[in-house]
């Protein structure tokens, strides 16, 4: 806004005031229009950022149950890999086991972020109240865990293929070297993979409790076979 000196010379101090209180009551509409102005792209943006976060955290919620349900699969195949090789270990004679199916499959899951990356760019969440953006913020933490704890899964996967190819697994009969190295790498597999379980139920459990705005789960476990 600019300010700019009377067109007429002041006389007295009555014109003087009468001008400082013109210039006052401008300046003070002025500030009140732009502070409005302020308020409501503000709020345009905090009603924004909550209906983008909602339908993300929908959206991820619907992944993350059908992800508990493939990862207890997942989890009971390599359970039933390491029943099936310590069998092979106490007696590598065993025809039920020798024919039984070892399989070892692993599937990523992917989350949305954009709403919750654009929601911090923008500043968005300054303009929340605290406890809200709290909230959003520990959802998202959860959902993060999970991501992490994928890429350790991943890895024991690799693990397993050099140590598999490096004892020949899977050509004719499995020995008991054969069967004492797959052990050791599906039994760190599988500590991992009980432990993504919980960290889905988790992450499952709190964005449903957000979408019906409650608190998300204090205490679960998950037990290791």
């Amino acid at each position: 806004m600019d300010v700019h000196a009377p067109h007429e010379p002041i006389h007295g101090v009555k014109d003087f005031l009468l001008h400082l209180l013109t210039i006052t009551v401008g300046l003070l509409i002025a500030v009140g229009i732009e502070g409005c102005v302020e308020l409501h792209r503000e709020h345009k943006l905090v009603k924004e950022a909550r209906e983008t976060l909602r339908e993300e955290i929908q959206s991820n919620s619907e992944s993350m149950k059908g992800a508990v349900a493939n990862l207890e699969k997942e989890d009971k195949a390599i359970g039933n890999n390491i029943d099936i090789l310590t069998k092979l270990m106490r007696n590598p004679k065993d025809q039920q086991a020798k024919d039984a199916n070892i399989s070892a499959d692993f599937s990523i899951v992917g989350l949305k972020d954009t709403a919750w990356k654009t929601a911090q760019t923008t500043g968005a969440l300054t303009y929340m109240p605290y406890a809200e953006a709290q909230r959003y913020a520990s959802v998202y933490h959860e959902q993060q865990s999970f991501l992490d704890m994928q890429d350790k899964i991943l890895e024991d996967e690799a693990q397993f293929v050099g140590v598999m190819r490096k004892v020949d697994f899977g050509h004719g009969d499995i020995t008991k070297e054969q069967a004492s190295a797959a052990l050791e790498r599906f039994g760190v597999w599988q500590a991992h993979l009980s432990y993504l379980v919980l960290t889905a139920k988790v992450t499952a459990a709190d964005d449903e409790a957000f979408l019906q705005g409650k608190d998300g789960p204090q205490h679960m476990h998950y037990d290791l076979h």
